[in-house]
């Protein structure tokens, strides 16, 4: 029979009096302690790596849970901008609509006619995240709802520009036209007057009846005569009964005269802006005394020039010496 090893500890005192103790360990059992001692420690570390990856995961997760909380906010957000985009953009659609009537203009592209409707969706395709999004996997919740909105495709958004580009040259070459469209008196209306009148009048050389083609202003000599419109000038000298005049022509429908200056003060050829002075009020020609000769030629014919004198009133208009 085999005899069971053991481990023996001796507990020897210093003084030699004492009696030595021994304690004796079968090698089994000690084996079994320090086994036993091994599992202890490795649970014990295996519990506190699951602890620690535990708060670590929580951590995570209230970090992801706060994102996603951001984004929705974000989606929100970006619903709201998009809705009032589209409510405004219906609305220049619509104002687009009403002045391209007043034009006479027709809408461009494709969906032309169709200025000032809408009433389609805007769905959530619009303003979802993207896929690759760690929040549309990890928080589906985070996905927006349908929205119910008047959408703008990019066809919709080309067809406005073009519209708005077609009103804008159209605004631009109206704006042209009137600024070549005599409008105003070529004389300040404080200190002078209607001294003759467009049509038959009585002539004050041959005291027959004749036709007057123009207008004349009195007023003090050198009184500065002013374009009532934009053009260019055609001729600068004399010009018979009419003495030192200048002639200026608008456009292919207007052309004004200016008879009877005491100078002229550009030349011919000079591009002229409304309100621009181009002579003085003189007695130049045949004539009675300091006036202007001011005539109109619409399309190759005299008219009335009081007409186009929008910025006089009643109390200038006429002064006729009886």
């Amino acid at each position: 029979m085999r005899t069971k090893r053991k481990f023996t500890i001796l507990l020897v005192p210093s003084s030699p009096q004492k009696r030595v103790f021994s304690i004796s360990v079968p090698v089994l059992v000690l084996s079994a302690v320090f086994l036993a001692s091994g599992i202890l420690l490795f649970m014990a570390s295996a519990g506190a790596w699951s602890m620690y990856r535990f708060q670590q995961v929580e951590q995570e997760s209230q970090r992801l849970e706060m994102e996603n909380r951001v984004a929705k906010s974000q989606i929100q957000d970006q619903e709201n901008r998009i809705e009032y985009l589209t409510r405004e953009i219906s609305g220049i659609r619509e104002k687009a609509g009403y002045v391209q009537s007043y034009l006479g203009l027709k809408p461009q592209g494709p969906g032309g006619g169709k200025i000032g409707q809408g009433g389609v969706e805007l769905t959530s395709q619009n303003t979802a995240l993207s896929s690759k999004s760690p929040f549309t996997t990890i928080h589906p919740s985070a996905k927006t709802p349908k929205t119910h909105a008047a959408s703008l495709s990019a066809s919709d958004i080309r067809q406005l520009d073009a519209d708005l580009q077609q009103m804008v040259g159209a605004l631009q070459g109206r704006q042209e036209k009137l600024d070549r469209t005599p409008s105003v008196s070529p004389v300040d209306s404080q200190g002078s007057w209607i001294s003759s009148s467009y049509g038959v009048r009585i002539s004050p050389f041959t005291g027959k009846e004749q036709f007057h083609p123009g207008v004349d202003i009195a007023g003090a000599e050198k009184t500065p005569i002013m374009t009532p419109a934009k053009g260019t000038v055609t001729f600068v000298g004399k010009d018979g009964p009419l003495g030192m005049t200048v002639r200026i022509k608008h456009d292919s429908v207007y052309e004004t005269t200016y008879g009877h200056l005491h100078s002229a003060s550009v030349k011919k050829g000079q591009h002229v802006d409304r309100g621009e002075v181009i002579g003085y009020m003189g007695n130049s020609g045949r004539s009675t005394g300091h006036h202007l000769h001011y005539e109109i030629e619409k399309n190759g014919k005299n008219v009335n020039p009081l007409q186009y004198m929008t910025d006089w009133n009643s109390d200038n208009l006429v002064m006729l010496a009886e």
